[in-house]
Parts: structure tokens; C-alpha cells; sequence
């Protein structure tokens, strides 16, 4: 509270409590929100920027790591995906049952044989493996980065929530005291008879109000602080500043710069290209599935100890007699699975565009709100109340016009913290489409 208003309370409970008159004096209304400082009841802490909470969800926020461990998983799929099957050995042996492996001559017809073959795809076939492994790692690392993005997001819109609420807390507080200040001065009236009893009584009652409003606000600061924590794999209980430094982009891109970003830029639209590309590979791999494979195998007998050893190359092709049924439904499938992923990727878009266009509005729309009342609203409420103040002072203003002011001065400065943090946080839930920092 501001000392002229606090002269004002004390010239004004000075006079009634010595049963005179009292004199007018000139008055100031709560300053309005951001002005001053106030005590908060979160401990200090290291971290001195949103930045650098940001910086901490991408070290240690789980989800993100499993993401990490999802493209991890992709990519060591690739050199796999297009290595040769793995080669055959074999070894044989055909005769009595003296002496496996080492037949004599006396043991007719009996024979040694040792051999390895390997299968050999059709050319091209395991390129394309590859390049399917390869744009899958790539459609992953595109999840990743939505993933990180959204997480980012949530984290920012989080954290002006719960700076929200903290600066309710605070003025709820502020005017808690100079409510129960107007109490006492209401009752020292009522005492003297110069007030009424429905003063002090409507003077209680919205010190009641405030203070159930303060339960929830203190509610909701314990829900926030602890799902942030959440994001950052903290303790729940773990102290958070709301006083960490952050600035929003000034002037916002308009609605069709920031529609362009997220054509250019969204995550989502880039992994369902890759996806779409992916589609493509499988497709031309499905049509070459119908195609020959072939195999090369080299053995070497040997009839008896007394006798050389005789080497022979055979080459094999497996013929896809039953294509019909294996090799067409795979190629119909893959086409579909093609067809799915470019409609896939056209309701991504049109999804975008719409969320851009949306969160664009609000931010819009909070950011005229936050200058309506910085500007216009806020000040001409405070002069309302001053008004009041002094005429209350002077008694041609009751009690409950001023109480109605001082309420009004209340929804007012909370109601701008509101609009700021919207502001923000519609920032923050654009940034994972257009790809750029909108605050930070």
C-alpha cells in the first residue's frame, strides 16, 4: 500500500476514534500491479531465466529422453536393414557308422561334404531397405523434435500460469490489508455513530470472500509448481521462483507470416513428408518383391580318404510363382499405406493452420486487453476509487460505493495479470508450429 493512502487511513481513523470530524487530505489508490515488489514465499533459486527451466526439461524431462532413445532405436535399424542374409554353412556325411567323417576305402559309396551358400536379393533390393531405415530415423527425428517442441510449450505456458498466480496472490494479499484497514475504520464509525452496521458487516464479508479466494489461488500455485516440477523430473515440493526473467517478441508476426513459418516449419508436416517419402520406398520395394532372388552355393566332397576332393558352384533363383498372392496384396497394401500417409499429412496442415490462426487470436486479443487496461482502465479505476476515497472522507460517498470501487480496483489489476499471462501463453503455444522463439 502507498504511503499517501496510508496517511489518508491514519488521518482518517485518527478523527473518528477521537469522536471529530474528519479532514480531507489528499488520496492515492493501490498502485497498480508490477509497480512495486513484493515478498514471495519461494526460496531463492539458481536458475535466473525461463530459459534456463528450458534448459533443464531438455536434460532431464523423461519423455524427452525415451524420444531420444526412439530415434537411438531407429538408427541403429539402418545398417541391419540392408546388410546381406547371413551366410549358410553346412557339412555333411553319408556311409557307415565307423569312422562319420573319415570314410575309407573299404567303405563304399561313402562320402564327406562340406558347403556354404549365400541368398543375394535382387539388385536394389536392399538399397531400398536402407533408405526405408534411413527416412524412418528421419520421421522419428521429426516426432523428437514435436515432441521436445510441445514439451517446451507446455513448460512456458505452465510457468506463466503459475506466475499468474503468484501475482494474484499478491495483490489479493495487498488489498486484503487495506480492506480490513477499511474495516476498522468502518467500525470505529459504526462506534461513534457516524457509520452503519451493514458497513462493517459488508466489510467482513469481503474480507471472507478474499480470503476463500486465497485458498484457491494458494491451491492452484501448489498444482502448478507441481507439475512443473513434473516436466522437470523434480520433487513436487521442489521451490520455484516467479520471478524468472522472459521476454515476449515485439512486434508478433502477422497471421500470414506466422501461416507461412508453420508450413515451412512445423515438425509434424516435415515427419509426415518423410513418412510420405517412406510410403514411396516401401511401395517400390513391394513392386520389386515380385522380382527373383537368387543364391550362390560352393561344396566340396570327398568319397574316400584315397580319392581327391571334388568342388562344385551351384546358383539358385527363387521363382515368385505365387505373386498373386503375396506379392500383389503387399503392393495394394503399400499403396494404401501411401495413399494414408498424403492424407495424413493434409489434415496435419489443415490442422496447423487452424491452431495458428487460433492461438494468433488470442494472443492478439489478450495483447489489446493487457494495453485496454495498463492504459485506460486501470487508471481510471484507481481514480474512481481515490474519488470515492475522499468523498467517503468527507461523507457525501457511503461506505459501499467505496467498497464497491475498491472491488472493482481488485477484478481489474487481477484481471490484467490474467490477460498478460494469456498473452504469453498463447506465444509460447505457437512457437511448436512456426519453429521460432516467440518468448523466452
Amino acid at each position: 500500500m502507498s504511503s499517501p493512502l496510508r496517511a489518508l487511513l491514519v488521518v482518517l481513523c485518527v478523527p473518528i476514534l477521537a469522536g471529530a470530524p474528519a479532514v480531507g487530505q489528499p488520496v492515492t489508490a493501490p498502485a497498480p500491479p508490477g509497480s512495486a515488489d513484493v515478498a514471495r514465499a519461494i526460496p531463492a533459486d539458481p536458475t535466473t531465466s525461463l530459459a534456463g527451466l528450458v534448459a533443464e526439461l531438455d536434460r532431464y524431462n523423461p519423455e524427452l529422453q525415451a524420444a531420444r532413445s526412439d530415434v537411438d532405436m531407429r538408427l541403429a535399424r539402418i545398417a541391419p536393414a540392408g546388410a546381406l542374409p547371413d551366410p549358410t554353412f553346412s557339412v555333411g556325411y553319408m556311409g557307415g557308422l565307423t569312422r562319420p567323417f573319415f570314410p575309407s576305402a573299404a567303405t563304399p559309396n561313402a562320402f564327406r561334404q562340406f558347403g556354404v551358400s549365400q541368398e543375394l536379393p535382387y539388385p536394389g533390393k536392399r538399397a531400398l531397405r536402407t533408405r526405408i531405415a534411413t527416412t524412418d530415423a528421419d520421421a522419428q527425428r521429426w516426432s523428437y523434435e514435436d515432441t521436445r517442441r510441445q514439451l517446451v510449450a507446455e513448460l512456458k505456458a505452465t510457468y506463466f500460469d503459475y506466475v499468474f498466480v503468484d501475482r494474484s496472490l499478491a495483490i489479493v494479499l495487498r488489498n486484503k490489508a487495506l480492506l480490513e484497514e477499511f474495516r476498522t475504520i468502518a467500525e470505529a464509525r459504526f462506534g461513534v455513530g457516524k457509520g452503519t452496521q451493514q458497513d462493517v458487516l459488508k466489510a467482513q464479508l469481503e474480507i471472507s470472500l478474499l480470503l476463500e479466494r486465497l485458498q484457491t489461488l494458494e491451491r492452484d500455485r501448489g498444482t502448478l509448481q507441481a507439475r512443473i516440477n513434473g516436466l522437470l523430473d523434480r520433487p513436487p515440493d521442489t521451490p520455484l521462483p516467479a520471478t524468472l526473467s522472459f521476454a515476449a517478441v515485439d512486434p508478433l508476426p502477422d497471421a500470414a507470416g506466422l501461416q507461412a513459418l508453420a508450413e515451412g516449419n512445423d515438425p509434424v508436416l516435415r515427419r509426415d513428408e518423410r513418412l510420405i517419402d517412406r510410403g514411396q520406398q516401401s511401395l517400390a520395394l513391394a513392386k520389386k518383391e515380385a522380382l527373383p532372388d537368387f543364391a550362390i552355393a560352393f561344396t566340396s566332397q570327398q568319397y574316400a580318404e584315397e580319392m581327391p576332393w571334388m568342388y562344385g558352384i551351384d546358383f539358385m533363383m527363387k521363382i515368385p510363382l505365387y505373386w498373386q498372392r503375396k506379392q500383389r496384396p503387399m503392393i495394394a497394401e503399400a499403396t494404401a499405406a501411401l495413399e494414408r500417409s498424403k492424407q495424413i499429412r493434409e489434415d496435419t496442415l489443415a490442422t496447423a493452420r487452424a491452431q495458428v490462426t487460433e492461438e494468433y487470436l488470442a494472443a492478439t486479443t489478450s495483447k489489446h486487453l493487457v494495453d485496454l487496461f495498463s492504459d485506460s482502465v486501470l487508471p481510471q479505476a484507481h481514480l474512481a476509487l481515490e474519488s470515492s476515497m475522499a468523498s467517503y472522507q468527507v461523507g457525501t460517498v457511503d461506505f459501499l460505493t467505496m467498497l464497491t470501487n475498491f472491488v472493482t480496483v481488485l477484478n481489474y489489476e487481477v484481471s490484467y495479470e490474467e490477460q498478460l499471462a494469456r498473452y504469453n501463453q498463447a506465444l509460447a503455444r505457437l512457437e511448436p508450429f512456426v519453429g521460432i522463439e516467440l518468448v523466452r
